[in-house]
């Protein structure tokens, strides 16, 4: 196979998603393991969150996304 020098974890776009928010730039009020699962099947289906059942992200400030670390060690 042939090595085109990339970032294994971000693909050489130098951001990656948020760990904590999962790239959407907001969490549920009261932390992450609040929810049941039962509620989280239901969002993927298609469910809407209310938005006062959110607050803004504090890990990467409402962004989604931050640096990747892999390519901060590098360059």
């Amino acid at each position: 196979t042939v090595s085109l020098n990339m970032c294994k974890r971000c693909g050489d776009l130098r951001m990656v998603a948020c760990s904590q928010c999962k790239g959407v730039g907001s969490v549920r009020k009261g932390g992450t393991f609040t929810f049941g699962m039962l509620e989280d099947i239901y969002e993927s289906l298609g469910a809407e969150t209310k938005a006062a059942d959110l607050a803004p992200c504090s890990k990467c400030r409402s962004k989604g996304r931050l640096p990747c670390e892999e390519c901060a060690k590098v360059r």
